[in-house]
């Protein structure tokens, strides 16, 4: 079944007034430093391993096969389930599906899929006005410092955004009473993004789930290192498995998914009417199953599928389609012509 699409995410979403920044200070000195190393550091390493590896012996059809079907398995698990379930909840489904996106998501190393969701949710109630965390066009006039935002939007927002490495000691402090957390008027980074999910907060099983993120992450390197050793029974065949499905991958699908914050919010086109910078790109809708066509998601955030014309591919649209047909999902959002219709630009 096929719902109107909401205009916003279903949650309570903060006015356009408030900072998610609160009283919290940014990540300084060592600290600041470490979460550059491990969200940026380590995964460029892996990059360069696998390139030297290529050049020393090559990629085996088995480690392209990895490296595909894990890039296709966590970008459908932070676009499908993160995305467009966890944040918008533009769709229903069962336990076990949303067991299985929540775990394919955390496998991209992105943050836990209560993390993911509050910052995104944040990012719509206040898309490249004040308060965004990841805008690249914000307050930036020129070409320069509109150079400098698009590089600060894909590798280096987080480290003005404490939260990111607190979020899950945060949660955990809280467990035990998520209605004492959103009804808190605690000033900090931390309660002001949960105060953003309490239809998530109160699912207690959720919760547990996303609390093991570390493990899910981990996951995501042992699973095509246990299939590159098995499938040929050598340990250079689990280290294959572990650089171009794990390492390699890692990063690939992390840039392109912080790609839609820099480049799908200054390249592209802007065909529907929207209070932001966001706009379509056909390159960035194929990179990511669907996300590319921004300008649509921010013009329908509560639509389940993101390409509104027959000729925008949204290769996570037509798998939600098929889940619908088998039942597995349910109450799919989408925007009626008319909707549409009245929100092209002229």
């Amino acid at each position: 079944m096929v719902s109107p699409a909401l205009s916003e995410t279903p949650s309570a979403l903060p006015s356009p007034e408030a900072r998610p920044g609160g009283a919290t200070p940014p990540l300084r000195g060592a600290r600041r430093a470490l979460v550059l190393f491990v969200l940026q550091g380590l995964p460029l390493l892996g990059l360069g391993h696998g390139l030297w590896r290529l050049h020393h012996t090559g990629i085996s059809g088995l480690e392209v096969g990895l490296l595909v079907g894990m890039y296709l398995l966590t970008m459908t698990g932070v676009e499908l389930g993160f995305h467009r379930y966890f944040s918008h909840r533009t769709f229903e489904t069962t336990r076990p599906l949303r067991a299985g996106l929540l775990v394919l998501g955390s496998m991209a190393g992105q943050g836990s899929a209560l993390l993911w969701s509050g910052v995104h949710r944040w990012h719509h109630a206040h898309t490249d006005v004040p308060g965004d965390l990841h805008s690249p066009t914000l307050g930036r006039q020129g070409a320069w410092q509109r150079v400098r935002g698009f590089f600060w939007s894909q590798f280096l927002w987080y480290l003005d955004a404490p939260a990111i490495a607190r979020f899950g000691r945060f949660l955990d402090a809280h467990r035990a009473s998520p209605e004492t957390l959103l009804a808190s008027a605690e000033d900090s980074q931390e309660s002001r993004l949960a105060r953003t999910l309490p239809d998530l907060l109160r699912d207690a099983w959720l919760v547990r789930l996303n609390q093991r993120y570390g493990l899910w992450v981990l996951l995501g390197f042992a699973l095509p290192a246990a299939v590159g050793g098995l499938a040929t029974g050598t340990w250079d065949g689990a280290l294959g498995g572990l650089v171009w499905g794990g390492f390699v991958r890692f990063f690939l699908v992390q840039q392109v998914t912080f790609a839609i914050n820099s480049v799908t919010h200054t390249v592209g086109t802007r065909p529907l009417e929207t209070r932001d910078d966001s706009r379509n790109n056909a390159v960035m809708a194929v990179l990511t199953l669907g996300a590319g066509w921004h300008n649509n998601h921010h013009a329908f955030p509560g639509s389940a599928f993101t390409g509104l014309r027959w000729w925008q591919v949204d290769p996570l649209g037509l798998l939600l389609r098929l889940l619908a047909r088998l039942g597995w999902v349910w109450d799919v959002r989408a925007p009626s012509p008319e909707a549409i219709a009245a929100r092209l630009r002229r």
